[in-house]
């Protein structure tokens, strides 16, 4: 249930790394499909990586602030810390109800009825965040799998907003 590696695949799109894939097994699924674990070292191959920031994928406090009714926004947080306050005219959407306790997400049509059943349209501006970024970039990858095309992440999240007492509900 660690959203890290969502945070970092989210990363590797934002600095424009094009191919990103995540190896959706645990060690004991690894190892029923003639996969070995080994304490080899590998020499990695060098090479050059020059970032292309993808700034359609992200957006910032003030930009949130300014369109907030042009967007969908999700809370990816627990139902106990959207009690305490969120953003205004946000929905819950825990990012735990797309992940899988055997693979990283649920299925493709999973969490197309996920987000189908919570009234997220496909044509929809869409806004993830959660406290610190992380939460969140599980769910901007739970709707990317879904076929959802316009999704941002606000990496600050509920963090910076706070911090900049814009106003909650």
């Amino acid at each position: 249930m660690d959203p890290s590696v969502a945070r970092i695949a989210w990363t590797f799109l934002y600095f424009g790394h094009e191919k990103i894939f995540l190896l959706d097994a645990n060690i004991m699924t690894l190892q029923k499909n003639g996969f070995e674990l080994t304490k080899k070292i590998f020499a990695p191959t060098l090479t050059t990586f020059i970032p292309k920031v993808n700034s359609k994928i992200r957006i910032n406090s003030d930009s949130l602030k300014e369109n907030l009714d042009d967007f969908v926004v999700l809370d990816a947080r627990t139902p106990q810390e959207f009690m305490g306050g969120h953003l205004p005219n946000s929905k819950l959407i825990p990012f735990t109800e797309g992940i899988s306790y055997d693979k990283i997400f649920q299925d493709k049509s999973f969490l197309q009825n996920l987000f189908f059943d919570n009234q997220i349209p496909k044509e929809s501006q869409i806004v993830c965040y959660c406290m610190h970024g992380h939460r969140a970039s599980s769910l901007f990858l739970q709707l990317v799998i879904a076929g959802y095309e316009n999704v941002k992440l606000y990496d600050g999240s509920f963090v910076d907003w706070y911090g900049r007492r814009l106003p909650l509900e």
